[in-house]
């Protein structure tokens, strides 16, 4: 352990040296790189400006010669030979205008309609090869009156640079007869770049328009450059720095764009990194010294220290051996008493773990396991006894229920997936149990896993029943709002309590659940209260049998939009009556059941119509009127719609349409299958088929219920006698008689009596 001390002394005394040596070289470096670059952009800028203003001057004055009269449309039908003095002024022109700029190279003016060339040196001269023929004329389809370009090659094999400024004459002219090229100097734009400093300019296409000398030394930095730049979104004044390798080196980029001839030029400036770190040559052997000495130094210390070091190992191995004579296996006093340390440590915070965990995981499991009715054979004072050792007291001790249930949001919102809502339940139950610890000292939650959960608190019993009812109903009252404004979602909150028995809770939590369904059947947020809702409950609710018999006859014949309107009177019809929620789950699920009863009967199977969807229980799900319609629309009418639309064949549908329409304006006439399927030239046994298939019973049955639907009405309405009513309908009296109480249980003298009260007048009288 001496030796193994020895060697980590050294090594912890050497690396902070080697570190602060290495880092005041490196910084001293990177501090003169980013003084560089500071400098270095200013220089950039002003570069930028200088190549700016430098084909800025170009441009204008190019604008200004090609204002020159001698310049004019006429040009294009001057016969050059014969007017001599008038080609000679042109070409003087041309030479003033090649050496009026130092950016120009060579002037060029073109004659499209002549095909000719004039240049100072060259002359006039008829491009006759056919690239610079097409070159040249194409120039004269660019829309721009003044453009950049760098395709356009010299003629006659002159070679240079192909980067010119191309002006149609007469400028601006819908109709230009020519154009005047000005070929750029790449030597003359001004880069500002010393011996060392890679400088280029590049074009809108990212051509190299100029360059300095330094740039030709490295010719593969170029396309390096540009494969950067075209991963770099550039506008006007877009800067950017980079690094590139180059021959054991590094070449610092920086980029400045700037907007010129319709397009984005960018100016390139790049310096080698050796030449900025230069200076501190010198410095970096002044550091070496000064390392070697200093770990010199740090050598001789660190022999002195290890002795000194081993003295109190030696004290705290003694220490936890306690005087038994113990060896370790490596003999590393270091490793033994990490070792017993942690083995102490472990110990301790084990069980102090587990202590603190298990206690409130066995209350919770204790509580839910009594709430749930398992440990229901305990009295008041064992379960008072059990949590009391479970660091909760229950006696002098009041208790309250608070049920509550998550709505959907609303139909702007969109529907809650099962994911989200487990998080807003599980939201829920962290606001209201943080809430209910302002009244309660303990407060006991429990998740019902259906979007509804109870909040079950313990107040100490310093106040009146009566004033904690008070406060609970306050409280209450701020949860939903809370929920409001918090999580924007409704919500039904059922209070229930407070009681002074432990043992009274289970029934309570009960109570609270069961007067849930007794909820108004809205979306809003409501609060009751589980005794006067129970005790106010209305349980005979009115159940419309003419609307579902209309909802299914209506849905057999395929009219989807007047079903879903019946359904909305059948949900209204069930809310006005003052039904609660369950009430209303439980007529959607009567209309269902009576509906998959009629597909039945009309041969189709609501078990293949609707298979694999759970649809009792997304029923149950749903906690508002709205939610149930839509529901109920797109998961069995339309599926029902869907299925008689395949099956039903439309030429038949309109028969079956038209044989209902027929019943119900001469239903008095003596109307049978026969003569429809004689008139419709279809066999009986195939319309009677699909009558039964889209209105739920045979053709019979059918005209039999219209008819005796009409006498009903003649009844009660008038005072026709029985017999003319039989016989408006095509019926003998005694036949009707005894169809009429075959179908309605009574006779229809009866009927006439107990639903004409003018008719019974007179018969008291």
């Amino acid at each position: 352990m001496y030796w193994k001390t020895i060697a980590l002394a050294i090594l912890l005394t050497c690396v902070p040296i080697s570190i602060v040596s290495f880092i005041s070289w490196h910084v001293g470096n990177q501090y003169l790189i980013r003084q560089h670059q500071q400098n270095n952009e200013e220089l950039v800028k002003d570069t930028v400006r200088q190549i700016d203003e430098q084909f800025s001057q170009l441009v204008q004055y190019a604008l200004h010669m090609i204002s020159n009269p001698i310049l004019k449309p006429s040009l294009a039908d001057t016969n050059f030979v014969d007017q001599f003095e008038k080609t000679q002024e042109l070409s003087d022109t041309m030479y003033f205008i090649e050496n009026g700029d130092p950016l120009i190279d060579q002037a060029y003016l073109y004659v499209e309609k002549q095909n000719k060339i004039m240049q100072p040196m060259l002359g006039l001269r008829p491009l006759e090869d056919q690239a610079d023929r097409a070159a040249w004329k194409n120039i004269m389809q660019v829309e721009k009156g003044i453009f950049w370009t760098n395709h356009l090659a010299r003629p006659f094999h002159q070679g240079g640079s192909s980067h010119a400024i191309v002006m149609k004459l007469p400028f601006n002219s819908q109709k230009p007869y020519g154009a005047l090229v000005l070929y750029v100097n790449p030597a003359k734009v001004n880069l500002n770049a010393n011996s060392e400093q890679v400088a280029f300019v590049l074009d809108g296409e990212d051509t190299l328009v100029g360059q300095s000398d330094a740039s030709k030394q490295y010719p593969e930095v170029i396309p390096d450059i540009q494969g950067v730049l075209n991963t770099i979104k550039r506008s006007y004044d877009t800067q950017s720095h980079f690094q590139l390798p180059i021959e054991d080196d590094k070449l610092l980029v920086s980029t400045v764009s700037f907007e010129k001839m319709g397009g984005i030029w960018t100016f390139v400036s790049g310096t080698p990194s050796s030449a900025i770190t230069a200076p501190t040559g010198p410095y970096k052997h002044v550091v070496l010294v000064y390392w070697g000495v200093s770990l010199l130094l740090a050598l001789a210390l660190s022999w002195f220290a290890s002795k000194r070091m081993y003295r109190p190992i030696g004290w705290m191995v003694d220490l936890f051996r306690e005087g038994k004579a113990e060896t370790t296996i490596e003999n590393n006093e270091l490793k033994y008493i990490e070792e017993k340390w942690r083995q102490h440590r472990s110990v301790n915070q084990t069980l102090q773990s587990n202590l603190n965990q298990s206690i409130p995981k066995v209350r919770e499991a204790l509580i839910n396991q009594f709430l749930s009715g398992q440990a229901a054979h305990l009295t008041e004072s064992e379960i008072s006894e059990k949590l009391q050792g479970l660091k909760l007291d229950i006696t002098q001790q009041h208790f309250f229920i608070n049920v509550c249930q998550i709505h959907s949001l609303s139909k702007d919102r969109g529907q809650l997936t099962a994911k989200d809502h487990q998080l807003l339940t599980y939201a829920a139950i962290n606001l209201l149990h943080e809430m209910s610890e302002r009244l309660a000292s303990y407060v006991h939650t429990i998740d019902f896993m259906d979007g509804s959960f109870a909040v079950i608190g313990f107040v100490p019993a310093a106040s009146p029943v009566k004033d904690l009812k008070s406060l609970l109903m306050e409280l209450s009252t701020d949860m939903i709002d809370t929920l409001r404004d918090v999580l924007s979602m409704p919500a039904t909150i059922v209070v229930n309590g407070p009681t002074e028995v432990w043992t009274n809770v289970p029934y309570l939590l009960a109570q609270a659940r069961r007067a849930l369904s007794y909820r108004s059947f809205t979306s809003a947020s409501q609060l009751l209260e589980a005794a006067v809702v129970l005790k106010q409950a209305n349980l005979e609710v009115e159940f419309h049998f003419e609307l579902e018999q209309e909802f299914t006859h209506t849905l057999n014949l395929g009219l989807e939009k007047e079903a879903v309107e019946i359904l909305i009177r059948f949900v209204e019809a069930l809310q006005n009556d003052g039904a609660p929620e369950w009430v209303v789950h439980q007529g959607l699920t009567r209309l269902r059941n009576n509906l998959f009863r009629s597909m039945i009967q009309s041969n189709h199977n609501p078990y293949a119509i609707y298979d694999g969807m759970k649809l009792q229980e997304e029923l149950e799900e749903l906690r508002d009127a709205n939610a149930c319609i839509e529901w109920f629309h797109a998961k069995i009418i339309k599926p029902y719609i869907d299925a008689l639309n395949r099956s039903y064949h439309q030429s038949m549908k309109h028969i079956v349409d038209e044989i209902i329409q027929t019943i119900n304006v001469n239903y008095m006439s003596d109307l049978s299958l026969e003569t429809f399927a004689m008139e419709a030239d279809v066999s009986v046994s195939q319309l009677s088929k699909a009558f039964r298939q889209m209105i739920g019973s045979n053709y019979i049955d059918y005209l039999t219920s219209i008819k005796i639907s009409h006498c009903k009405k003649l009844l009660v309405t008038t005072d026709m006698k029985i017999s003319d009513i039989a016989k408006a309908v095509s019926y003998q009296p005694p036949y009707f008689n005894r169809m009429f109480k075959k179908l309605e249980g009574m006779t229809p003298g009866q009927y006439r009596e107990q639903f004409n009260p003018v008719i019974g007048d007179k018969k008291q009288a």
